[in-house]
């Protein structure tokens, strides 16, 4: 199994575009041409990681190759030495690494039960390693689902002004998931162009918020005489 490209990534530092995140497409900042960040261009992530061939290409520069090559950049080291560092050790796949309580959540989430991973691994690895791929993909959906819902928390709270009481909640959230949440509502909500599904969090919102009730007019008194 190879490296996940996205863990790597996120092990060097580079700069992830937030809303891009639960996709196969995981779109970052180039760290071998750097366009993307000069002024200007904030918003711009030129560099693609697809998180299911494990492969990477910059759409400006056409830096592109898997994820050996990509470390082999980024430590600045050849390849192969790369390869023979991974030939040494077992790649644990990003599902193995789910605690007992994530996946328990998970559980919940999706009302299906877990199979006997040990098992299926020793009957089919091939099986094994697809069926952890379908696992990894159904814990984005939820994290996915749980940025969305922090995202209509942060929204409750800076329009009925309670905002930290609604901080507090995503990062308790934060807590009981196990997972960051706070900071990358915060990158999407900073953005000027969001995905669609916040223009349908802010709007539902806007919809059910509190409105001041206006003081009734006072009645003209009655003219002397």
């Amino acid at each position: 199994m190879l490296p996940d490209i996205v863990g790597i990534a996120e092990q060097h530092g580079l700069q992830i575009n937030p809303y891009s995140r639960s996709r196969e497409e995981v779109a970052c900042k180039c760290p071998f041409c750097h366009e993307d960040s000069k002024p200007g261009k904030k918003r711009r992530y030129y560099l693609s990681l697809n998180s299911k061939d494990q492969v990477f290409k910059c759409w400006f520069c056409k830096e592109s190759g898997g994820v050996f090559r990509f470390i082999s950049l980024l430590e600045n080291i050849p390849e192969e030495n790369v390869k023979q560092r991974f030939r040494k050790r077992r790649i644990v796949h990003p599902a193995e690494r789910l605690s007992q309580n994530q996946r328990r959540l998970l559980r919940e989430h999706t009302g299906v039960r877990e199979p006997n991973w040990k098992q299926m691994r020793e009957r089919d690895f091939s099986y094994y390693m697809r069926s952890l791929d379908l696992f990894w993909d159904s814990w984005k959906e939820f994290l996915m689902k749980e940025q969305r819902d922090a995202y209509f928390q942060l929204i409750v709270g800076i329009k009925t002004c309670t905002y930290q009481n609604y901080i507090e909640k995503i990062r308790q959230r934060e807590r009981e998931i196990e997972s960051p949440l706070l900071e990358s509502v915060l990158q999407i909500y900073s953005c000027a162009s969001r995905p669609k599904w916040t223009e349908v969090a802010e709007r539902f919102v806007d919809q059910f918020k509190t409105k001041p009730v206006s003081p009734e007019p006072k009645k003209a008194g009655r003219d002397g005489g």
